[in-house]
């Protein structure tokens, strides 16, 4: 929990025991810092397209805190000039009956504190779709409510009619604003880019040289980008930490780069989000600020989830042919699913994250799933503005976080196209990286003819239910389910059940396999029997033996509100999973593939960035 809590606060600016109290309702840990959804993201995105645009802040666009709270959000400003910024969003009409400022916007003290809401009208009020709001408070000591007094004052004093007051009805317009007009119109597209860089403003001044940053928007043929102006005083531009942290999915953005270009003065990074939905693109263009105008400037701060140091030096990973690499050569492992089907590729890469348990055992391991062909139907983009003429542009494939692991475990995935050039370029770096490999997906079932001896696996894993074997075989007109008699079926010795087994599990599969791995509907599965454990050896001499038995609670699916089961070891105890028969599954398939794990001591090593892989796009 400390490991966790440190990775978010150094982002969100939180306090360490507030994360500590939020991260520990969670109950799984590969998102510390939640997304906003829907409308909330769009209230976040417009609240920081006016907060970036302020001059003379110390703190990245003035904010000293971001909490999330539920679905919701708390900011803490620095200073006064930056909360009035805010206000320079708000709607009024003029004299002429015009309207300025966003016409969807509200705003109203709550408490201390001021409360920034949307219309009715211009959100989806259901149960899906709570009422979004972000919480502001100033200084200490700063009377906000003074500060609303003092703005609606000087536009009521020039004349104009404010209609930022909630309680105040307001009927939605007649007929749609021209989007030249209309902020929200245009941060819609690509407002989950506006609120991710809003709830971790303490990124930019953790890094080397900062002194300041400015936000804006502009729009582009594909839709809304973002561009952020950052200056750096000294030192280089820590660019490799930056990407690194927005490439991050557990507190980072999860973004994926597009392009990156340094030289002696100037730095440009190009990042696109994962999911088509976010139609804009992210350009950090950073640039040096002479020493004289810089002032004083802090010293970068350690990251948690990169693994930073307190001198937050991180040395380049040896470079390939050193003796680190030499010694260092994964084994791969290949889980498949059954000819006859049954689990499925996003089943097996559950699994596999869940007998990566290893991570917590200070191993480094990585999961490379091949993506399959999608063969449905195309649908719309609901998200596509009426302005955008051309596709958005297509990041890099590279390695992520699954979750945070105690030092020096690790624990990321990689997803590839299905091709035998790509896995093979992923292997070859998984090898030297990692000391475990999962490997999903890869030309299962009839394509296995195609295997390319490039990529292949160490070993062969076919993951299956665990099932009782068949005993007999029921006569005409009988079920399996009547045959408790010997009278009701042919009796079968275990030799011939694990031949009938092998036929009807293993009689499509084109290639052999190094062993099986059941896997159970719960920890208190029936112990076996003296038939099942005579079937199991003959299954060995048939060169299938059963490498052993793993928990399994069906699919899990990511993001909120769907199953609560925390996926691996590394997230909180919670039941019917259980932690402890989890992990001394994996340690026993571990020690029957390769021995007892090694030692916490012997395994020093850390990647200080997360791996790259070229030519692999997504």
């Amino acid at each position: 929990m400390d490991q966790l809590g440190n990775a978010a606060c150094q982002l969100t600016g939180e306090s360490l025991e507030g994360v500590r109290r939020r991260l520990g309702g969670l109950d799984r840990f590969d998102h510390l810092v939640p997304s906003a959804s829907g409308e909330q993201a769009l209230l976040e995105a417009a609240l920081i397209s006016a907060l970036g645009a302020v001059d003379g802040q110390t703190r990245p666009f003035g904010v000293r805190e971001a909490k999330p709270v539920e679905e919701w959000l708390v900011l803490r400003l620095e200073r006064p000039a930056d909360v009035r910024s805010l206000f320079g969003l708000l709607p009024y009409r003029t004299r002429k009956g015009s309207w300025r400022g966003v016409r969807e916007l509200t705003v109203r003290m709550d408490g201390a504190r001021l409360r920034f809401g949307l219309r009715p009208w211009a959100f989806e009020a259901s149960w899906r779709s709570p009422e979004p709001a972000v919480w502001v408070s100033g200084p200490h000591g700063e009377d906000l409510a003074a500060l609303l007094a003092a703005h609606t004052a000087q536009v009521t004093a020039s004349g104009h009619v404010v209609q930022w007051d909630p309680l105040r009805e307001e009927r939605g317009p007649g007929r749609r604003e021209p989007v030249e007009r209309s902020l929200l119109r245009r941060l819609i597209v690509s407002c989950s880019m506006g609120s991710a860089l809003l709830r971790r403003p303490r990124l930019w001044d953790s890094l080397t040289g900062y002194v300041g940053v400015r936000l804006s928007t502009e729009m582009a043929d594909h839709g809304l980008d973002w561009l952020l102006e950052r200056q750096v005083g000294v030192g280089g531009f820590d660019e490799e930490r930056l990407i690194e942290v927005l490439e991050d999915g557990i507190v980072g953005c999860g973004l994926r780069l597009l392009d990156h270009a340094c030289g002696p003065e100037n730095c440009t990074v190009r990042m696109a989000p994962r999911w088509s939905f976010c139609r804009g693109v992210l350009t950090i263009r950073s640039s040096r600020v002479p020493a004289a105008a810089a002032g004083s400037i802090p010293s970068p701060r350690p990251l948690t989830a990169l693994g930073d140091g307190r001198n937050v030096s991180r040395p380049r990973r040896a470079e390939k042919g050193t003796e680190s690499d030499v010694l260092k050569q994964a084994c791969v492992v290949q889980l498949v699913d059954a000819p006859s089907g049954g689990l499925g590729r996003d089943h097996l890469a559950r699994a596999a994250e869940r007998i990566a348990a290893w991570a917590a055992r200070g191993l480094a391991v990585g999961l490379l799933l091949v993506e399959e062909s999608s063969m449905g139907l195309l649908l719309g983009d609901r998200r596509r503005p009426d302005w955008a003429t051309a596709p958005m542009p297509k990041g890099v494939s590279r390695w992520t976080r699954l979750r945070l692991a105690p030092p020096p475990g690790q624990l990321w995935s990689l997803a590839v196209p299905n091709s035998s050039d790509a896995i093979s370029a992923a292997l070859q770096h998984a090898r030297s990286a990692f000391d475990q490999v999962f490997l999903i997906g890869a030309y299962d079932g009839w394509m296995q003819e195609v295997m390319s001896p490039k990529w292949a696996a160490d070993l062969r894993i076919l993951v299956h239910h665990a099932r009782p074997f068949q005993r007999q075989i029921p006569f005409p007109g009988k079920t399996t389910g009547n045959t408790t008699h010997a009278n009701d079926g042919v009796r079968l010795t275990p030799a011939e059940s694990a031949v009938l087994w092998r036929s009807e599990q293993l009689g499509r599969c084109a290639h052999p396999l190094d062993g099986l791995l059941l896997l159970t509907d719960s920890e208190d599965a029936a112990a076996l029997d003296g038939f099942d454990l005579a079937v199991e050896e003959q299954l060995v001499r048939y060169g299938t033996p059963v490498l052993g038995r793993f928990p399994d609670h069906g699919l899990i699916i990511r993001g909120p509100r769907h199953s609560a089961h925390p996926p691996t070891v590394l997230d909180p105890q919670a039941k019917p999973l259980d932690h402890a028969h989890m992990a001394a599954a994996a340690d026993a398939l571990h020690r029957r593939l390769w021995g007892d794990l090694p030692s916490t001591a012997a395994r020093q090593h850390v990647l200080d960035a997360a791996p790259d892989v070229p030519g692999l796009s997504s």
